[in-house]
């Protein structure tokens, strides 16, 4: 299988956000080496080499940039992006560069101590000043993740955020609205902000990060910046996962991992199932994800109905700014 992307899920935090249903357990470090030498194993076997290598969480920061370096120098070859998602506190980037990493992203998420509070995050607004400077000394291609329609956050204050931000001038910014995942402590918040604030608030960051190429419907990134290693999930591109919870594609054939921590650590085989996609699955797929990105996709008609959400450019069909803002219903209506 070519490869083109090699993700590494880490599934450790110091402590887990309320928001969060992601596949990970508060750790104290004791499992990291056994996690680290598992995935080695798991790389070793498949052989696979990759342009890009992203290392997802959990918080990979937690890994020392020794055990980082044994999975990057079992993949091989010279990637062209390695990424680490790191948290602004006990953020240690030292030694990474050295390994070949290029690509830091900063789970910021708010500059706003009662926001971050509410959130469950442990560092405060400053705490995340601090990270950005130390990340931006060391690193040219720092994205910054940044989280709105939290109940409580207003407009003004988020356009205040994203001055901030926009002032930081970082190499990409990805942005999320809040969702209340099932199982989560948030899922019984009931005063949620209405639809149409959180529109709001996505139209202000389209127009704060306007000098930003928009590349995909959640992800804003300077020339050049634009992450390859997504991107290739967008494009429908092959990819391998390893750790706990983690996915992986072929073109055709899909398959997760157990999403039990310790479980898969102690297990031979760890994949949970498997689902072959039928050509039509597969063009659905294509649909969904180049319609999120600004590129758009080949289509031969705009469905009527849809005219003010989507436009013909160079031949493809993409989202407006309009149909960006309702780009769920939109592709609904499409499939």
């Amino acid at each position: 299988m070519n490869v083109q992307g090699i993700y590494i899920h880490v599934p450790f935090c110091r402590k887990r956000c309320p928001y969060c249903a992601f596949v990970l357990i508060e750790s104290d470090g004791s499992l990291h080496d056994r996690f680290v030498g598992k995935v080695c194993r798991e790389i070793e076997s498949a052989d696979p080499g990759a342009r890009t290598i992203y290392f997802g969480g959990g918080t990979p920061s937690l890994l020392s940039a020794e055990q980082l370096g044994r999975m990057i120098r079992v993949v091989g070859g010279t990637p062209e992006e390695i990424t680490v998602e790191c948290n602004p506190e006990g953020l240690h980037l030292e030694g990474l560069r050295d390994l070949g990493v290029n690509r830091i992203t900063l789970g910021i998420q708010a500059l706003d101590d009662g926001l971050l509070r509410f959130l469950g995050r442990e560092h405060d607004a400053e705490g995340a000043r601090r990270a950005w400077r130390e990340a931006s000394r060391h690193f040219e291609n720092v994205c910054v993740d940044l989280i709105f329609g939290v109940p409580g956050q207003t407009i003004e204050g988020w356009r205040k955020t994203l001055a901030e931000i926009r002032s930081w001038r970082p190499a990409h910014v990805s942005l999320y609205g809040l969702t209340y995942e099932n199982g989560t402590p948030f899922e019984k918040i009931r005063d949620r902000l209405p639809e149409e604030t959180e529109r709001s608030m996505y139209e202000a960051a389209m127009d704060a990060l306007a000098e930003y190429h928009h590349y995909e419907i959640s992800n804003f990134a300077l020339s050049g910046f634009e992450s390859k290693h997504n991107r290739s999930y967008w494009e429908g591109r092959p990819y391998l996962g390893f750790g706990p919870g983690a996915h992986s594609y072929d073109g055709r054939t899909r398959w997760q991992n157990i999403a039990n921590v310790r479980e898969w650590l102690d297990r031979d085989e760890v994949v949970l199932s498997r689902e072959t996609l039928t050509p039509e699955q597969v063009r659905i797929e294509r649909l969904l994800l180049g319609l999120r990105q600004d590129v758009g996709v080949e289509l031969e008609t705009i469905p009527a109905g849809l005219e003010n959400f989507l436009e013909r450019v160079d031949g493809r069909v993409r989202l407006t700014r309009a149909g960006r803002c309702v780009a769920d219903s939109v592709i609904a209506k499409l499939v």
